[in-house]
């Protein structure tokens, strides 16, 4: 099965932005307030509405560096070869190109992706989502992401967006592949945001080569050009849980929430604890008990994501008085990024015992 670019890129990104999604192709219909469905696979975003109704947009302008590459993903500065005077966008004049960047790709589907980032824009008002759901629901109804129970997973709004004023994505088609970019210094500094996005000089390029092993997504689009508009390269978005219940870090497909419970993230641990889930369903209330062992784990699986009001308590046995210790949920659906969360139970007899919420 071919792997998605977006998806590998996505992918990349969370290994620092745990909530993020990557827009691979630079789609400029990914705006802050979009309505439209993600696929959990692909990480591709389909445009249903431009904007959901009465949202209300922050910006914030910024001036940073974007820089994520695969392991093997190499970039150096190389003796320029482009002969010839060629049009130099930044200067307005025929330059002959000072400056040649090369990346190396060690294996096939490695990535580069180095931008000038100018800005986050963001949903500022997130209960307009909740206020909106029936004008959410009829649209997602008329596209078959809907159920009896509500809206479906991966139908929902982005909720802000990173800008780049320029820069490149760029993946190998195979493995040893590399590619180079050439133009002046300041302009390839400012393509990528080594100099930031202030100042007299503008980003740009003016010869790229090696295009049938890479494929690239540039700002500029072509050599020779200068970015007129800034483009969204990464963004977050909201969903439902198959009802009215709002998950507004939606990362991918959840259908059930899962609750580990664990007592081996010490080797000390020597408590036996009893620990007990309760939650509220549309269909009633639901409890479940469990005995943990020190230095073993149990898990709570199959919660649905209706699931409200949680509590878990834990009963650590001591001679005389139990301890008793809980956490709280009022929407776990909500509040657990990937609908999982883990509880680690540590704590030596006689000692304190404690019960933490571990949240990644």
């Amino acid at each position: 099965m071919t792997i998605s670019r977006n998806r590998i890129y996505t992918d990349l990104l969370r290994g620092t932005y745990r909530t993020i999604w990557g827009n691979w192709g630079l789609n400029p219909a990914i705006k802050p307030g979009a309505v439209g469905i993600i696929d959990a696979d692909s990480g591709d975003f389909k445009l249903v509405a431009e904007c959901l109704p009465g949202v209300e947009i922050s910006k914030n302008q910024q001036s940073r560096k974007w820089d994520f590459k695969s392991t093997g993903v190499t970039c150096r500065s190389i003796n320029t070869s482009v002969a010839g005077l060629i049009f130099d966008p930044n200067t307005g004049a025929e330059v002959k190109p000072d400056a040649t960047l090369e990346w190396s790709f060690d294996k096939e589907n490695s990535i580069t992706s180095e931008f000038a980032i100018s800005g986050e824009h963001t949903v500022s008002n997130l209960a307009i989502l909740n206020d909106q759901y029936d004008w959410l629901l009829a649209q997602a109804r008329n596209l078959n992401m809907a159920t009896g129970a509500g809206i479906s997973e991966g139908f929902g709004v982005v909720t802000s967006v990173i800008y780049a004023s320029s820069g490149l994505n760029a993946v190998s088609k195979k493995s040893k592949a590399s590619f180079t970019v050439s133009g002046s210094a300041s302009g390839l500094n400012r393509l990528l945001g080594e100099d930031g996005i202030n100042g007299k000089g503008k980003a740009s390029y003016v010869f790229s080569s090696n295009s049938s092993e890479v494929e690239t997504h540039t700002l500029p689009a072509k050599s020779g050009e200068v970015a007129t508009e800034p483009l969204p390269v990464a963004y977050t978005f909201a969903s439902f849980a198959g009802s009215r219940v709002l998950i507004p870090s939606w990362v991918g497909k959840i259908g059930v929430l899962n609750l580990l419970v664990d007592s081996k993230a010490s080797s000390f641990t020597t408590y036996s604890t009893k620990v007990t889930l309760s939650y509220q369903t549309p269909t009633g209330p639901v409890e479940e008990s469990r005995t943990v062992i020190g230095g073993s784990s149990t898990s709570f699986g199959e919660i649905p994501l209706t699931a409200t009001e949680m509590t878990l308590t834990a009963e650590f046995i001591s001679i005389g008085s139990n301890i008793r210790k809980s956490l709280r949920w009022n929407t776990p659906a909500s509040e657990w990024l990937g609908g999982t969360r883990t509880v680690n139970l540590t704590g030596t007899w006689p000692g304190a015992p404690q019960m933490a919420e571990v949240k990644r």
